[in-house]
């Protein structure tokens, strides 16, 4: 695929895939072959996590009724159901964007 078609998706999608790459090499010594899909669900979770982490943060001190970091706590598990989530609907439509570019290519 060219660099021109790239896109918008590919960038998310590659953005999360080496953050969930250099966690992988991070937490594991030995280097397995992967899908591409479990290091978009994996950094989608920590870029997910550190948000809601930061958003439950500052609620609950905004609330007065919850210690922040319980506040801080919540969110992050929130993030991180949200964001393994947000990481496999990016790798699917990016997966289906290329899929739709390479169809277009005359043979």
């Amino acid at each position: 695929m060219s660099d021109f078609s790239y896109g918008f998706w590919g960038t998310v999608d590659n953005s999360l895939q080496y953050i969930g790459k250099g966690t992988a090499r991070l937490l594991t010594r030995s280097s397995g072959t992967a899908e591409d899909v479990a290091f978009a669900a994996t950094g989608g979770a920590l870029l997910c996590s550190a948000v809601g982490a930061g958003i439950g943060f500052v609620l609950s001190d905004l609330s007065r009724s919850m210690a922040t970091v319980e506040g801080a706590a919540v969110g992050l598990l929130l993030g991180a159901c949200v964001g393994v989530f947000f990481g496999s609907f990016v790798e699917a439509v990016d997966e289906y964007i290329r899929n739709v570019l390479g169809s277009l290519r005359p043979k």
